[in-house]
C-alpha cells in the first residue's frame, strides 16, 4: 500500500491532556504533508451525537481510522462508528491512556514510529473486544460504585485544574464520604464499595482494577469490593493501583461473557471514563474491532 492508496480518517480532540494533542496533532499533520498523504481530519466537540464525524464516514471511503486524543475520545469514536470495520491507529494523547498501555505492552512508541505506521504495506493488528452496555458501545471497561461515582462528578466540574488532578481530588473526597450502594450483578446482591466489569487491565489512568482481564478473548472480568470501613479505604487503595487487591477478603473475582448490573436507584457509573446515570445497566459482547500494534 503505498500513500497514493491511502485515505486517512483522523478524530482529533483538541482538549485530551490540557491540549497536550495540539501539539502531537501538529506534528502528525506535518509528517503527513511531508508524505504527501491524503487524509480527513474531524475534530471533535465531545458530543457522543458527533454528526458532523458520522457524515464525513458516510462520503468517503477510507483505509485506515487514526485517533489523536485519550480514551474517551476512542470511545466517542466508537459510539459514533460502531460499525467500522477498517484498521485504527491510536496515537495516545490523553491524561491517562490506558487502552493504549494495553495495545502496545512493550511500551507506547514515539509518536514518530506511529506516524510511519500509517503508510505500512502490511501492518500487524491485533483484534480487541467492542462492547455494548444499554445502547453505548466500549473498549476498556465499566465502573460503578466508588468510581463511577467519581467519574460521574468529575466529568460535571470545570475549572482550573487539569482532569487528572481533577481525578484524584475528587477519589480523596470519595474516600471519605461515599456511601456504598446495593448492587445486583447477574441476580447476585450485595453492599458494593466498587464494581468494575472490566475488559482491560487499567483504567482511571494508574489503577490495575483487573490484572488478569485481556482485551482479546471475548471475556470480562467482574470484580467487586464490597463494603469497606472508612478507615480501611486508605489501607486498600494503594493495593488496587497495584493490582493486587484480588486476593483479598473485600475482593470478589470472576469472568463474565455477559453482565446485568442494576440499583433500586440511579446508579452513576462510567464507560471508558464517560459517565451514565441509570438504574440498570445490559453489558454484552458486541464484536472484534482491528487496532494496529
Amino acid at each position: 500500500m503505498t500513500s497514493t492508496h491511502i485515505h486517512l480518517l483522523i478524530v482529533y480532540n483538541p482538549a485530551a491532556q490540557s491540549a497536550h494533542s495540539k501539539v502531537v496533532w501538529r506534528k502528525f499533520e506535518a509528517y503527513l504533508c511531508k508524505q504527501k498523504t491524503l487524509y480527513t481530519c474531524y475534530t471533535t466537540i465531545g458530543d457522543n451525537k458527533e454528526l458532523g464525524l458520522s457524515k464525513i464516514a458516510n462520503l468517503y471511503s477510507f483505509t485506515l481510522v487514526c485517533i489523536v486524543g485519550g480514551d474517551g475520545t476512542i470511545n466517542l469514536t466508537f459510539n459514533v462508528l460502531h460499525n467500522l470495520d477498517v484498521p485504527i491507529l491510536l496515537i495516545p494523547a490523553g491524561s491517562g491512556n490506558d487502552l493504549a498501555k494495553m495495545i502496545y505492552p512493550k511500551g507506547i512508541p514515539s509518536v514518530h514510529a506511529l506516524f510511519e505506521r500509517t503508510l505500512l504495506a502490511k501492518p500487524i493488528t491485533l483484534s480487541v473486544d467492542l462492547w455494548r452496555c444499554n445502547d453505548r458501545f466500549f473498549i476498556n471497561g465499566f465502573g460503578c460504585g466508588f468510581d463511577g461515582s467519581i467519574a460521574y462528578n468529575t466529568g460535571f466540574k470545570k475549572g482550573i485544574l487539569g482532569s487528572k488532578m481533577k481525578y484524584w481530588t475528587e477519589i480523596v473526597k470519595h474516600i471519605f464520604s461515599y456511601t456504598s450502594p446495593t448492587i445486583t450483578v447477574n441476580g447476585k446482591t450485595e453492599s458494593t464499595f466498587m464494581l468494575s466489569v472490566a475488559n482491560g487491565r487499567v483504567y482511571g489512568g494508574d489503577f490495575k482494577v483487573a490484572p488478569n482481564a485481556e482485551i482479546t478473548d471475548g471475556k470480562l472480568d467482574m470484580v467487586r469490593i464490597q463494603k469497606v470501613w472508612i478507615p480501611l479505604r486508605l489501607f486498600y487503595l494503594p493495593l488496587l493501583l497495584l493490582g493486587k487487591h484480588l486476593n483479598t477478603s473485600i475482593a470478589v473475582h470472576e469472568q463474565l461473557s455477559r453482565a446485568l448490573v442494576s440499583c433500586k436507584h440511579p446508579l452513576p457509573a462510567h464507560l471508558d471514563g464517560e459517565a451514565m446515570l441509570q438504574k440498570e445497566y445490559v453489558i454484552s459482547f458486541e464484536r472484534q474491532v482491528r487496532f494496529l500494534s
